[in-house]
């Protein structure tokens, strides 16, 4: 029995080795429901070496999973097809019969027939050319290292590339589409520097002789790691130096170094089942901003991780609906609903509060033992955990088992704190943290080993200290007696804290003074936002804290700022009247205040960081200016100037200028930024405007938006989902995006038959963004109940438990002070 799916065989064999003989075969019988094939022949099989005969056909398919095709232009503007592989999780079984597990890894020896003017690339490297009588050509590549089927890989067109080698004298090559090989260049660089990095911290040399990195111009992830041959979505890998936002340049630098940990973890060393799939993803989290920091240190990429990996974790880990890093995986097919931010999210943060404890020598010691021991292998998260043991003498299993095989993560209480001049002694106690602030008493012993640390106007701890216990007493040394203290200083710890009002109130003035970290000041802000949201705090703290942040000028602190001016915008939206308008003029206040000193242009002595800042703070035009005349105008004058000189409008402003001007203008504006998709073949320049078409205040036109993404053909089926989630940014909008989902299902379910599950998952979450009571919870899942979808039934669930929660909030909002104009002025 092998694993197959729309594969037809023709005939098989089976040879001994040894006698070089076999049985015949007498049956070949398909079981679709689990993707397998099972030959049967007339005898036994003997023990020993042999070789297995299978002639077959297959598809190759337009679902960009398995071995599919996808469309590109060509230099002279010419529409060709490219051929692609995909096929993580169990689509090795969609190009030929296999063994499709990960635990039963192989050698691969590629040969691949092919029109002679298109180029083919496996894993390894080409080893021989014959050009064959009927204007093809036979191209047999080098066998592979052992591996698992999900990493074998290959590709079939038209490219171009360019080329480079590391230190270490592998060959690393860039392959586009024809006549765009420049745009490769960023990705080369940090390729060669990101494969130099991980040589040295590992200790364990890149195996292969080449890494090639080639842009699939139709993905539905992505990227994907496979072993020599990453293929990787085309805005994920190409840049166009001259035009791309530090968003774009930043984004291709963190997957480029996520999917290049991979060649180690994941290739070299794979986890045994599904259900260890953290060991991959949550590792590569960790190593692309571990790397990224090294490569690109004006990233500040740490100081992003709070309000990035590590927020989306706390995000998703506060469900009820969330599942254990280790998650029990029954069946293969069950793992395409795990590829999610407990995975990668929260697993990084795991090895992120590892690393807090350990410290960086033995940290790095066991990673290389464990590469040592492992390699061309697979392991289980015990074997990773073991090998931090051994090299540094703590009960890693013990402390880290706590977050690893049970769901959510702690928040930390403040049961009594005695100030003095010289110390705090405060008495913490740990309890599940559930996003709706419910709690559960066969849950109420769970308990987590949380490596804490704190900090005060002199110092941070230099070591985390162990909280093991339900409750349990700290004594921090303070510099005087108006000092303050931050727990979870650094957020090493995936905790939410509730710091006491009297412990805000000495925060504030380090707030405003940016005494405290960036870091710091980031995640005292969304915890008080999410303490407020579950109802362990007032909603008016929130407020209250938000106004110490006027004059901030840091860009992690400021993606703070834009989720909790977005989020409390969601619940005045549904408030309205007075005391909607109040808030928007209270957020606005705020964000003009901010581009006043930032202005809308970038400076020459901007870092990247910088950049970003000022990205973010006009971002919020889009909802915090867009019933001001002014920056109407400014937007105005920008879009229509950049049609014909470019540089009057960045690409880091762009959707957002196009955004402001779509709400307030009309078909005119509508039909200039539908014409810019038309316009060009970069799909990274295509994303402006399928990220802001649908934010149009004109229903008719959301209504064109909507069908244009999903009937036209026009959108690439990995794109279409994108026009979707800018149609619900109105009370309207969301209604009509949901009702435009339910009229056209059957359509939409017959585009994602065989397509990965993740872009239905983006389309019904897209569909269903823009809710936010419990009415339109309670109106969701009884729609999915009554039409269930069984392999997005996880990530529909968590969206609705998500809308629940934000109705639950309402309801906080609605009996509080916010509901009072004057509040907010």
């Amino acid at each position: 029995m092998l694993h197959s799916k729309e594969i037809t065989v023709k005939e098989a064999s089976y040879v001994n080795k040894s006698t070089g003989k076999g049985p015949e075969l007498c049956e070949i019988s398909y079981h679709l429901v689990d993707t397998t094939l099972t030959l049967g022949f007339d005898d036994n099989i003997p023990l020993g070496e042999g070789t297995l005969c299978i002639k077959f056909d297959g598809i190759l398919n337009g679902d960009m999973a398995g071995f599919y095709k996808s469309a590109y232009t060509d230099a002279d503007g010419n529409k060709q097809i490219m051929a692609s592989t995909q096929f993580e999780a169990l689509d090795a079984r969609r190009a030929f019969p296999c063994w499709d597990e990960p635990a039963i890894k192989a050698t691969f020896a590629v040969t691949l027939v092919v029109p002679s003017n298109l180029t083919a690339v496996s894993n390894m490297p080409e080893i021989s050319t014959c050009h064959l009588s009927d204007g093809k050509k036979r191209v047999i590549f080098d066998t592979s290292p052992k591996m698992s089927t999900y990493l074998l890989a290959w590709a079939i067109g038209q490219f171009d590339y360019v080329q480079g080698k590391t230190k270490n004298g592998v060959t690393i090559r860039v392959f586009s589409p024809p006549g765009r090989a420049q745009h490769g260049m960023f990705a080369l660089d940090t390729g060669k520097r990101a494969l130099d990095f991980y040589d040295d911290f590992f200790q364990v040399p890149y195996p292969l002789p080449k890494l090639d990195m080639i842009c699939c111009t139709e993905f539905a992830m992505g990227a994907m790691e496979n072993w020599g041959l990453v293929t990787y979505r085309e805005v994920d890998l190409m840049i166009d130096e001259e035009k791309a936002s530090s968003k774009q340049r930043q984004r291709v630098a963190i997957v480029v170094t996520h999917e290049l940990a991979h060649q180690w973890f994941g290739n070299l060393v794979t986890m045994q089942w599904w259900n260890d799939l953290w060991l991959n993803e949550g590792f590569a989290c960790y190593m692309e901003h571990f790397s990224t920091d090294a490569l690109f240190p004006d990233y500040r990429i740490w100081e992003q991780y709070t309000t990035g990996a590590m927020a989306a974790a706390l995000r998703l880990d506060s469900l009820k609906s969330s599942h254990p890093i280790q998650v029990p995986i029954v069946r293969a097919e069950e793992v395409e609903q795990v590829f999610d931010a407990i995975s990668y999210c929260k697993g990084s943060t795991v090895v992120r509060m590892v690393a807090a404890i350990l410290g960086p020598e033995k940290f790095r010691q066991g990673l290389q033992q464990y590469m040592q021991k492992y390699q061309y292998g697979n392991t289980v998260t015990h074997d990773l955990w073991s090998s931090w043991a051994e090299v540094s003498g703590i009960d890693i299993p013990a402390i880290m088992n706590t977050w690893t095989e049970q769901m959510g993560h702690p928040s930390l209480r403040v049961l009594s704190e005695e100030w003095t001049a010289s110390s705090l002694t405060i008495e913490l106690e740990q309890n599940w943290f559930l996003a709706d602030g419910s709690s559960s008493d066969s849950d109420a012993d769970k308990i987590w080993t949380i490596p804490l640390t704190f900090a005060t106007s002199k110092c941070v701890s230099e070591a985390a200290v162990l909280m093991t216990q339900k409750r349990q007493t700290f004594c921090i040394p303070l510099a005087g007696e108006g000092d303050w203290v931050k727990l979870n200083a650094g957020q090493q710890a995936l905790v939410r804290v509730a710091h006491t009002p009297a412990m805000i109130d000495r925060l504030l003035e380090p707030i405003r003074s940016k005494t405290l970290s960036p870091i710091d000041r980031a995640s005292l802000l969304l915890d008080a936002y999410a303490l407020a949201k579950a109802g362990s705090a007032p909603v008016e703290g929130i407020v209250r804290l938000l106004r110490a942040f006027e004059h901030e000028d840091n860009f992690t602190v400021w993606s703070a700022i834009q989720g909790v001016l977005l989020g409390l915008h969601a619940m005045m939206e549904q408030v309205g009247g007075d005391a909607y308008l109040s808030y928007c003029s209270f957020g606005t206040r705020i964000v003009k205040n901010a581009l006043s000193v930032l202005g809308w242009e970038h400076l020459p002595t901007d870092d990247h960081s910088d950049k970003l800042l000022r990205t973010t703070v006009i971002s919020l035009l889009d909802v915090f200016g867009a019933n001001d005349e002014e920056i109407i105008a400014e937007a105005r004058l920008r879009f229509n100037k950049h049609w014909e000189d470019p540089s009057a409008l960045h690409s880091d402003f762009k959707a957002t200028v196009y955004k402001i001007v779509l709400r307030a203008g009309g078909k005119e504006e509508y039909e200039r930024v539908l014409k810019s998709f038309y316009d060009t073949d970069d799909n990274s320049e295509k994303k402006y405007a399928m990220y802001s078409l649908g934010s149009t205040s004109d229903l008719k036109l959301k209504q064109r938006t909507l069908d244009w993404a999903v009937k036209s053909g026009d959108v690439k089926l990995q794109d279409f989902f994108y026009p979707i989630g800018p149609v619900g940014s109105s009370l309207a909008g969301a209604e009509l995006a949901w009702s435009y989902f339910k009229e056209n299902v059957e359509f939409i379910k017959e585009k994602l038959a065989k397509a990965s599950p993740s872009l239905m998952d983006a389309v019904i979450v897209n569909c269903i963004g823009g809710f936010s009571t419990l009415e339109q919870a309670e109106e969701v899942e009884s729609y999915f109940k009554a039409h269930p979808f069984p392999k997005s039934e996880r990530r529909i669930g968590q969206a609705v438990e998500s809308i629940r929660n934000s109705g639950s909030m309402l309801l906080k909002v609605k009996a509080s002070d916010l509901v009072k104009a004057s509040f907010w002025e």
